[in-house]
């Protein structure tokens, strides 16, 4: 009964004066700390003593100091998870690395004591670290390190064992005394925590905190706290540094291709325009960004359209294709091209689109036209030039030549017609003496 009466006064005292939703905040006796929980809770508590009429006074100082470790542990969870949400929500939010840091570190400030706190990111590559983020009240500058497993640092220590680490500041001069290995030039801390960051069981860097001037800082508690972040920290980190790499690869890329002294474009299974560079749009009279709102039939010479049409099922079987192709200017000039085609697949192996390297080759084939004119002039002169050949059977006596048909003809005759050679009579003078005694001295003489 006097249980039941200590109860019920205890309650009235403290309790029933409060409505459902006010904080509950009294202490249990002189000196003793403050306890702060709600009140629906406590009053729920204390019905339960009341009905059970079995506790005694320090019975019930337990049960309140265990109500109120509870509701801390509740607390810090829904801070730890809100600071997960934070962190996760960071990737999207940020536009950058450097955003992102600040992000983490402003989120996790909230839970542990981020005074001193650095990020790591591990190249394995390179077996190196660097600290792209840092805030430390001592040491302002933290150098890259190369072959960092052969130094005695901390973070060598976590990224060799994979395993988180909390570490006071007589255990880091012992661990430093007794390594063999490189010592780095940093001031060591009273307390040092750090957790490694690790994305698909590998190791991407290091998360640590540390307190120059609080030994007992940091304890299992926040290690456990931080363990809890490192991986959605690592997930945010990994992401972004992903997002970056793949901006500055579309960046690097979209800068080749607007620059690129060829044409380039893009078509989508539909083979409608989605990109032309500003060369291709240069190359047939438009603006930049004026050919995506065309079709093919605007900027292809008509008959051209059944081949490019041919070419997309060629390129589509041997995912590469390369033909020449006639497209129109906007003044309706005609441009020669040679098209390199490349079809793009979805990853379930579906068509998705085309992506072509377009060359002007008009100067080129107009020099091909004219040297095909000069070949078939040539062709035309050879055809048309008679030559002498082999053995040409001649009389003897007559001097006559035969034919390929049997008949003998006179000198001039057969080389006439077997040649462009044109003949101008005349008489040697020994031909004179012979047949013109009479008139050789005279003609001979004037000659």
């Amino acid at each position: 009964m006097l249980k039941t009466k200590a109860a019920g006064k205890f309650y009235h005292r403290h309790i029933s004066q409060y409505s459902e939703d006010k904080i509950f905040q009294t202490t249990m006796g002189p000196g003793e700390k403050a306890l702060t929980c709600s009140l629906s809770a406590l009053a729920s508590f204390w019905e339960t003593v009341m009905t059970q009429n079995k506790l005694t006074c320090d019975e019930l100082k337990r049960k309140v100091r265990l109500l109120e470790k509870e509701s801390e542990q509740r607390k810090r969870f829904e801070d730890i998870n809100a600071t997960l949400f934070t962190i996760s929500n960071s990737v999207n939010m940020t536009s950058n690395l450097d955003e992102l840091f600040q992000s983490i570190h402003k989120a996790l400030s909230s839970i542990i004591d981020t005074t001193n706190f650095y990020i790591a990111l591990y190249d394995i590559e390179v077996d190196g670290i660097i600290f792209p983020y840092i805030v430390d009240s001592v040491d302002h500058c933290y150098p890259s390190v190369l072959n960092v497993s052969k130094t005695s640092s901390l973070t060598a220590a976590i990224i060799k064992s994979g395993e988180p680490l909390l570490i006071t500041k007589s255990d880091i001069l012992r661990h430093q005394a007794n390594s063999p290995l490189t010592t780095p030039c940093c001031s060591p801390a009273e307390i040092w925590l750090g957790v490694p960051l690790k994305t698909k069981g590998k190791i991407i860097g290091v998360m640590a905190v540390q307190s120059y001037t609080t030994p007992l800082c940091y304890d299992q508690t926040d290690l456990n706290v931080m363990v809890a972040v490192a991986d959605q920290v690592a997930i945010a980190l990994d992401r972004k540094q992903k997002d970056e790499a793949l901006h500055e690869s579309e960046k690097r890329f979209r800068r080749i291709v607007t620059t690129a002294n060829e044409g380039v474009l893009s078509l989508d299974a539909n083979w409608s325009i989605i990109y032309a560079n500003s060369h291709l749009a240069k190359m047939l009279g438009y603006e930049d960004g004026e050919l995506t709102s065309k079709s093919l039939e605007e900027i292809l010479e008509k008959e051209e359209l059944t081949v490019f049409y041919a070419q997309r099922q060629e390129c589509i079987h041997h995912k590469n294709s390369r033909f020449e192709c006639k497209f129109k200017t906007r003044k309706k000039q005609t441009i020669y091209t040679l098209v390199s085609a490349t079809a793009i697949f979805t990853p379930h192996g579906k068509f998705d689109g085309f992506f072509g390297m377009i060359t002007d080759i008009t100067a080129l084939k107009k020099t091909e036209e004219t040297l095909q004119e000069k070949i078939n002039e040539l062709n035309l002169a050879i055809d048309q030039i008679k030559t002498l050949r082999g053995i040409v059977p001649i009389c003897m006596s007559c001097k006559k030549i035969r034919d390929d048909r049997g008949f003998w003809n006179q000198v001039e005759v057969y080389v006439k017609a077997h040649t462009e050679a044109e003949f101008s009579h005349g008489i040697c003078p020994d031909c004179l003496n012979e047949l013109y005694p009479e008139l050789a001295p005279a003609v001979l003489k004037k000659d």
